[in-house]
């Protein structure tokens, strides 16, 4: 089980981390619109919030259920703090995403706030690229000490 959904988690990295390129995108190049018309490319946004919320709930039911390294890092937290590996995937890496996750959401609900169109561009564009520069930082890319394999098959660790 522990391997599936750990191979889930790490595909759906992609969807999340392609849809944020496209939202940034999107709200950079977005034209302005009247102040009444809906914000265009409304869906680059529920896309992408829906990628990181199936991401965070597949690596919450990792971090809390059934992977071994966070598991040994909550119960020895003191412990997790001082060693890096541990304190990457407890700490680093969860809270990290957790951010992520964060900066979505004040992206687009600050722009279905806003006043103006222009307004609404701005909040779009900061939420999204923040969350998209902070995913590249909190993933565990190949090559770092803590890093995993671009593509994960159910069978590799």
């Amino acid at each position: 089980m522990y391997l599936t959904v750990l191979t889930l988690h790490s595909w759906l990295r992609w969807a999340a981390l392609l849809l944020a390129v496209a939202a940034t995108f999107n709200a950079w190049r977005s034209a302005p619109v009247p102040t009444d018309a809906p914000l265009p490319g409304r869906w680059w946004d529920t896309a992408l919030m829906l990628a990181v919320d199936l991401q965070m709930l597949v690596g919450l039911l990792l971090y809390f259920g059934l992977s071994p390294v966070t598991s040994l890092a909550i119960e020895h937290i003191g412990a997790a703090v001082r060693q890096p590996l541990l304190r990457y995937w407890a700490i680093e890496h969860a809270g990290g995403m957790l951010l992520v996750l964060v900066l979505v959401r004040v992206g687009r609900i600050g722009a279905m706030n806003a006043s103006t169109p222009e307004a609404a561009r701005r909040r779009r564009l900061f939420g999204f690229a923040a969350a998209l520069a902070l995913m590249l930082v909190a993933m565990p890319w190949p090559g770092l000490s803590h890093g995993r394999p671009w593509f994960r098959w159910p069978t590799t660790r």
